[in-house]
């Protein structure tokens, strides 16, 4: 007997997934779940499950930012969401499975039975570092932005900045409109200073997209203006990293 865990902020989500194992899935217990991604780290760690059923739209952690905090990672991962949304193309590249919301029973017969396989081979476990490398890597990676009626999608085309605010990080629109998010600072540069190109920490409480930055002052060892008109401290450790994105 296999052991399944399911990780979905929304319990209906669990209770339609769990009704749909035990009518339809031989072989396979589902021995925990929780709708809080904190605690999914927790349980993951403590069951040791073969098979995970992991929501990708979660606030606080999604999907991948879970998996990230993860030790124990030999099991199968099946990712379940109710949009075809940002990470898909890491997730396929991966040739990892996921289910649409509402989930079909003959789509999750399918992903059971091929993770079932892996299974009995012992071995083709998710290579989740460079699920998540594969990700971050994603020219059209979008921003998951909760809000109180649920969580938004933003293109990182449309970020100017990000504004560390205590264990927040206040995000800045091209429009104009600022949103803060339950995540912190260093959390954005995991995911998206990946490179030189277009995000940057700057400074201890700033990260910048590069592609709208206006102005590079000298004054006060150098401050950088944004287009939306902010003017933020250039820090002395990335002053030189900044310089040579100007090509000076």
């Amino acid at each position: 007997m296999l052991r399944a865990i399911i990780i979905d902020d929304e319990q209906s989500g669990i209770n339609s997934l769990v009704l749909h194992i035990k009518k339809f899935i031989e072989n396979l217990k589902v021995v925990a779940v929780s709708t809080s991604p904190e605690e999914g780290v927790r349980l993951i760690e403590d069951f040791r499950p073969e098979i995970v059923f992991l929501d990708i739209n979660m606030p606080v952690l999604n999907g991948f930012e879970l998996l990230d905090k993860l030790s124990f990672r030999d099991f199968q991962l099946i990712f379940t969401t109710a949009h075809d949304e940002y990470g898909l193309k890491a997730i396929k590249e991966n040739a990892l499975d996921y289910l649409l919301k509402p989930i079909d029973k003959t789509e999750l017969m399918g992903a059971v039975e091929k993770a079932k396989k892996k299974i009995e081979r012992k071995k083709d476990f998710p290579d989740i570092s460079k699920l998540i490398a594969d990700l971050s890597k994603d020219t059209d990676q979008r921003i998951p932005i909760t809000t109180k009626d649920g969580i938004e999608y933003k293109n990182t085309d449309e970020v100017v900045r990000f504004e560390a605010d205590s264990n927040y990080t206040a995000i800045f629109l091209i429009d104009n409109k600022k949103f803060l998010v339950p995540k912190t600072l260093k959390e954005f540069e995991k995911l998206l200073c990946v490179d030189e190109n277009k995000f940057m920490r700057i400074h201890q409480s700033h990260i910048v997209n590069l592609l709208h930055v206006s102005r590079y002052y000298k004054e006060s060892g150098g401050v950088i203006e944004m287009k939306d008109g902010a003017k933020l401290p250039l820090s002395k450790n990335k002053k030189e990293d900044f310089l040579r994105w100007l090509n000076i």
